[in-house]
């Protein structure tokens, strides 16, 4: 009695995994029967506002039924798009995922990630006349009014990503005139033209697409333009007339020594003569 039992139990143990054996392998055939498509899917996971990039997709062969209908076949037109959606790990890239082409989600999506935006006023001369277009590469000349007055180049080579609310240029628009301009700077070049631009007045300068070379640290003073006005002992010629008088009366009663008069008060040519370190400032008649 017990060994019909246990032939029993092995008869049916053994008609079970025929049973399992059998489905299986009807399982694997019909799957090698099925059409294979290829699909994009995502290697990681594409948050929205994100260009996509090769090294984020991959290849992967699905079987017909499960390839979704909005699915992207094709590596090359995934490729560049903007995510309007997150795109999880191993999910297929659908269409309805994406922007649709040459569309930008905002200013903050065209910021480098080391950069920051900085926008500042223009008008038609600090503006290079309208000329400025975004992409272009300009520096920034900032003029205070020191003792003497002085310019200096305080940015080189900055991006500009925005003229008023235009992001995008047209090789063919012609000169527009506008009131902002938007600068694609880092954190710290942002400081210096937040500081320059309250401390005195900013002038754009366009470089060319090839341009090479940077400008002087030093910058240009008014003592550089106008030497006579400001010496290089670091008096101004109004100064020297101030002196000039009030040493009059002294110099008027010695015939030997030189006099120095104000322009406004002898007609004549002034003419400045150096003895070493003495300076003399004479009036010469016509």
């Amino acid at each position: 009695m017990k060994s019909k039992v246990l032939l029993f139990i092995a008869l049916s143990l053994g008609l079970i995994s025929a049973f399992l054996t059998y489905n299986y392998l009807t399982g694997l055939t019909a799957v090698q029967d099925a059409e294979m498509v290829d699909v994009v899917v995502a290697l990681t996971k594409i948050p929205a506002n994100t260009e996509i990039r090769a090294n984020m997709l991959a290849w992967k062969k699905i079987p017909k039924e499960a390839l979704h209908p909005d699915a992207v076949q094709n590596l090359q037109d995934a490729q560049g798009r903007i995510t309007a959606n997150d795109i999880f790990a191993g999910e297929q890239v659908l269409w309805s995922r994406l922007l649709p082409k040459g569309t930008v989600p905002g200013l903050s999506y065209n910021i480098p990630e080391d950069k920051r935006a900085v926008t500042v006023a223009v008008n038609e001369v600090i503006g290079v006349a309208g000329f400025i277009k975004p992409g272009d590469k300009v520096d920034v000349i900032a003029t205070f009014a020191f003792d003497p007055p002085q310019s200096t180049t305080i940015l080189q080579n900055v991006t500009v990503l925005a003229i008023a609310q235009e992001m995008q240029s047209d090789a063919e628009q012609k000169a527009k005139l506008s009131t902002s301009v938007t600068f694609a700077l880092s954190p710290s070049q942002a400081e210096r033209l937040v500081l320059a631009e309250s401390l005195g007045e900013i002038r754009l300068a366009l470089r060319p697409p090839q341009a090479v070379g940077i400008a002087s640290a030093k910058g240009t003073t008014a003592h550089d333009i106008v030497p006579l006005a400001y010496s290089k002992h670091g008096d101004t010629l109004a100064e020297r007339h101030e002196v000039a008088s009030k040493s009059e009366p002294a110099q008027a009663s010695s015939s030997s020594a030189p006099v120095a008069l104000p322009l406004d008060m002898k007609d004549g040519i002034e003419i400045e003569i150096y003895r070493g370190t003495r300076r003399e400032v004479q009036l010469v008649h016509e």
